[in-house]
């Protein structure tokens, strides 16, 4: 679903197909088979990326700041910041910001965070899995 989303951001603008896309898929590389470290740094990374750095900031302080100046768009404007913050992955944006909503109003409706902090939570899980596969080499 999010190519399909993700394409559609190419029809206003098509320059952003000749951008390099940057995956996790590009780091399975045979090199870090046996790198064990890296799993520390992805769980880190994991911890003040989506806890902190996004869940924290984006739902846990600047959305319910946002109503003062959004009103009841708040969710909205708070997804499309959260967009513009992955803009390293341009191709992807729509699919930030459909997500960001998903994800804003049951935090707003329900005046929590943990809701965001769960399903990114799950993401890392399936992150931490695949670095796991790397290292250990069941990628290659």
């Amino acid at each position: 679903m999010e190519e399909c989303i993700g394409s559609l951001i190419l029809l206003p603008f098509p320059f952003l197909d000749s951008l390099p896309v940057l995956t996790i898929q590009s780091l399975a590389v045979p090199e870090f088979i046996g790198s064990w470290w890296l799993l520390s740094v992805a769980f880190v990374s994991c911890v003040f990326n989506y806890f902190l750095g996004e869940e924290l900031l984006f739902r846990g302080i600047l959305l319910p700041k946002m109503r003062g100046v959004f009103g009841t768009w708040d969710w909205v404007a708070n997804s499309v910041l959260f967009a513009l913050y992955h803009l390293h992955r341009p191709v992807q944006m729509l699919a930030f910001i459909f997500g960001g909503l998903a994800w804003c109003l049951p935090v707003r409706r329900f005046e929590s965070i943990w809701f965001s902090i769960i399903l990114h939570g799950l993401e890392e899980i399936f992150l931490l899995a695949g670095v796991f596969t790397v290292v250990s080499g069941l990628a290659f």
